[in-house]
């Protein structure tokens, strides 16, 4: 077969001859400037034209970087040429060199280049490449906004219309070419070139740019196209959390386009501010691995056919298949370095020199979701582990643990290769085994990501193994430090709390017995010493508390001891207990000084009670008292202290005058207790030595009022005073603070006396008080009252006043207890409520 360059990609000229071709090339520079018209007789020329060496230097160089592009060009074409000639010949068998020269008579005959007759050959011939479902953010946009719908799906794979064939042929040849010039490529660089200068249905990108994924699920640029020193080194490393479009379809192991510019924007900013208008991301799959991830980017929107949209996601196989060949053969320390490529190899080492049980987890995949984890490599302790029967090539994570593994590891899991953030599971407790112990298990796992894999430790706990750390956490929560003290060491062996109360941390330190002494207070030294001999000697199991002194100065502690004795009776060992009760015996102390104060301010109040009770019966007359008054029938009833436990400011009080005359007073100072009743007692004496010098019933409520100002300012109170004239028949009345009386008539009829209400006295100094008039009729029945009667909490006062005019004709004529019990009834009003009463009947 005659050897047969690779075509460059030129257009040929029709009629022109392969020799000549191959030595049109090889003039020697000489020979041309001979030939040059310009120079032609004179060599060197007359005029010297020679440039400056700089200048000579710089256009050699740019002379052999266009030849060096030419022959990379030409080594990536080769691979079309040739599998287009071995169709030929299987097809026409004929000769590899009667293939070529019908491959050169093709690409004359219709001025194409030789490489694209080659690739719509090769292209008529292979089959159409498998695709991955692209997820389209402009779609699932629209379609969320209810814009649009899901397009139909064509038998056969591919989404969209039916495609036209010509088209789909000229996809299929550019789809050939493009493979080959990546599998040609060397570095990373030639292989985002070769994408780069692909045009298969789409325009050409603006940048192209390949990563590798790392173990920390970073990626890294390996290779760029379209992209200056300046944006490249902007772009060195990509962290695993940043939201741009290549980490996105690692992640999900799904091609990415997005076309609109507005939800570009949106979407992912930082991409939108290097002037993009559409992009694409794919990952770089080598069989199950992500290896890297494959970007393309135009600067302006884009719009693709079903067909190109297929033809473009096509693109990642070829690309992934050199990118980890590339990454495979690169020399450590190169660029390769670090790469999950290097990981394959290093972290099984790695794994080994794990203790505990340790794999590297593989993700299964179905419809983009993981739904296992594949045991791609387990450490000696892990196989161990692992059953027999599960332990074989295939081993999953639901096959080694399939409950807490589907409930548990699964998704936590899944949620580690989503974010990269490490992951603690458990304690979480094991199922027993079939027919084996009953004490449970515990298994405690930590996982972390290592490019798109899981490595995963874990432990298997008995649940004794777990109580060790509880214990610990008793005793510091409780204050409580335990030792175990061989008598045959002078060093007890202590718990770490019991170095926190010591020396104030839980390092140990070296406690010597013969030390200990300096720490009990001298005052219970010789307690504590005898109980230590009755522990030692006797072998008494013993308990005592001492104050401490030196380390333990200022605090309480308390000591349980157990001796060990052995078949002898000869104590060997003594177990104990030292809790620190400082905290308990403070509070103890102040408990009793709080119960003290209880008891002694309880037996002030009782005596006080007793006081105010008796001043309250001294206060509130009886009957035959009551009944003394002249053309009066007088009842009264207050709130006795039995029921309400505490004595209020509440009193009535009648009395006879000269001239036929009777003074009536109901009255309330404000509060409780002594104070109140001694207040009420003050107020009583002082309205009836006002009502002794005639007073009307206005003025001996100014006059009171200036007294209470005056003697008790803080003190307030309600009172309303009658005077009744019984030879006129005629009641003056005047109100501070009080509801006016209800007057029950003769005939059955009720009414509200009708007067002025002043304000209660004691609020203003200088306050003032008018009088009201009627004439009562015999048989006529009157009420006074305080107001807290019908103006209890929660109470319409419309409404119990109602109450109130009608208590007069549902109770006893003349009883006022009969009264008052219809109105609480009514109102019901609880048994509380401090109140005073007096019903005045007049008799003729």
């Amino acid at each position: 077969m005659r050897e047969r360059p690779a075509d460059s990609g030129q257009r040929r000229v029709p009629g022109g001859s392969a020799t000549k071709r191959r030595t049109a090339g090889a003039t020697p520079p000489a020979a041309r400037v001979a030939d040059d018209p310009a120079t032609k007789g004179t060599y060197p020329p007359a005029e010297s034209t020679t440039p400056e060496p700089a200048e000579a230097l710089a256009t050699l160089v740019e002379k052999l970087r266009t030849e060096l592009a030419g022959v990379r060009a030409g080594m990536r074409n080769r691979a079309v040429i040739e599998q287009a000639k071995g169709v030929l010949v299987e097809r026409l068998r004929i000769t590899p060199d009667a293939a070529f020269d019908q491959l050169v008579t093709l690409s004359q005959r219709a001025n194409v280049k030789l490489v694209e007759i080659a690739a719509a050959i090769v292209g008529t011939t292979a089959p159409d490449p498998p695709t991955t479902p692209v997820t389209d953010l402009v779609r699932e946009h629209l379609r969320a906004a209810g814009g649009t719908r899901p397009a139909a799906r064509r038998p056969g794979g591919g989404v969209g219309p039916a495609r036209r064939p010509g088209d789909h042929e000229a996809l299929q040849s550019q789809h050939q070419l493009v493979s080959a010039r990546i599998d040609a490529a060397a570095t990373f660089d030639e292989v985002a070139e070769a994408v780069g200068a692909a045009t298969a249905g789409w325009p050409a990108p603006a940048t192209v740019v390949l990563t590798l994924l790392e173990p920390t699920g970073a990626h890294r640029f390996v290779g760029a196209y379209g992209m200056s020193a300046g944006e490249r080194g902007a772009w060195t490393r990509v962290p695993p959390r940043s939201d741009v479009p290549i980490t996105l379809a690692a992640r999900d192991r799904a091609p990415l386009l997005v076309t609109d510019p507005e939800l570009l924007a949106e979407r992912f900013p930082v991409v939108a501010e290097t002037d993009c208008r559409a992009v694409f991301a794919a990952p770089l799959l080598h069989g199950d691995r992500v290896v890297g991830a494959l970007g393309l980017s135009w600067h302006e929107p884009l719009e693709l056919s079903p067909d190109a949209r297929r033809y473009l996601t096509a693109l990642a196989m070829p690309a992934a298949r050199k990118v980890a060949e590339l990454a495979a053969r690169s020399p450590a320390g190169s660029e390769a370095d670090g790469t999950d490529a290097d990981a394959a190899a290093w972290l099984p080492i790695v794994l080994e020199t794990v203790p505990d049980p340790t794999v590297l987890l593989a993700p299964v995949w179905d419809d983009g979701r993981v739904v296992d984890f594949r045991v791609e490599y387990a450490n000696a302790p892990a196989a161990e582990l692992i059953s027999p029967a599960r332990a074989g090539e295939g081993a999953t994570l639901l096959a080694i643990y399939p409950r807490i593994g589907s409930e548990l590891l699964l998704p936590r899991l899944a949620t580690l290769l989503h974010t990269g953030r490490p992951q603690r599971l458990g304690p979480v407790r094991l199922a027993p085994a079939t027919g084996g112990s009953a004490v449970g298990r515990m298994l405690s796992a930590r996982a972390g990501r290592v490019a798109d894999r899981v490595v995963m430790t874990w432990r298997v706990h008995d649940e004794s193994e777990l109580i060790h750390p509880q214990l610990l956490d008793a005793e510091r929560i409780a204050r409580i430090g335990s030792f175990r003290w061989d008598l045959d060491s002078p060093e007890p062996r202590c718990s770490p709390q019991l170095y926190r109360m010591y020396f104030g941390d839980e390092r140990p330190h070296p406690i010597r017995a013969g030390d200990l002494a300096g720490c009990v207070h001298a005052d219970d030294l010789a307690a504590v010493q005898e109980a230590v001999s009755r522990t030692l000697v006797g072998g008494e199991q013993l308990s005592w508390e001492f104050r401490g002194a030196g380390r333990l100065a200022g605090r309480r502690l308390r000591i349980v001891a157990e001796p060990v004795v052995d078949a002898e009776g000869v104590v060997g060992t003594v177990l104990g207990t030292v809790q620190d009760v400082t905290d308990e015996r403070t509070l103890e102390s102040r408990l009793r000084l709080a119960e003290e104060a209880v008891t002694a301010q309880r037996r002030r109040v009782d005596a006080e009670l007793h006081a105010a009770q008796a001043l309250q019966r001294a206060l509130l007359p009886d009957q035959p008292e009551l009944g003394a008054t002249e053309g009066l029938w007088v009842s009264g009833r207050g709130r006795s202290s039995d029921h309400t436990g505490h004595v209020d400011g509440d009193w009535y009080d009648a009395c006879a005058l000269p001239d036929g005359v009777s003074l009536l007073v109901v009255g309330d100072v404000a509060g409780s207790g002594l104070a109140a009743m001694t207040a009420a007692a003050r107020l009583r004496y002082a309205v009836r030595s006002y009502a002794a010098l005639d007073m009307s019933p206005g003025e001996i409520l100014a006059s009171v009022n200036t007294l209470l100002c005056a003697l008790d300012p803080e003190r307030t109170a309600t009172l309303v005073v009658g005077r009744y004239e019984s030879r006129a028949h005629r009641l003056s009345w005047a109100a501070a603070g009080q509801a006016a009386p209800v007057r029950y008539r003769g005939d059955g009829g009720a009414e509200l006396l009708t007067g002025p209400l002043g304000l209660p006295v004691g609020v203003v100094a200088q306050a003032t008080y008018e009088d009201a008039t009627v004439e009562l009729a015999p048989g006529d029945r009157l009420l006074l009252y305080t107001d807290s009667l019908v103006g209890g909490r929660g109470t319409d006062l419309v409404s119990a006043l109602d109450v109130l005019l009608g208590a007069g004709a549902h109770a006893g004529r003349d009883d006022v207890e009969a009264v008052v019990s219809h109105v609480l009834d009514a109102l019901r009003v609880g048994p509380g409520i401090d109140m005073g009463a007096m019903l005045v009947r007049v008799n003729g």
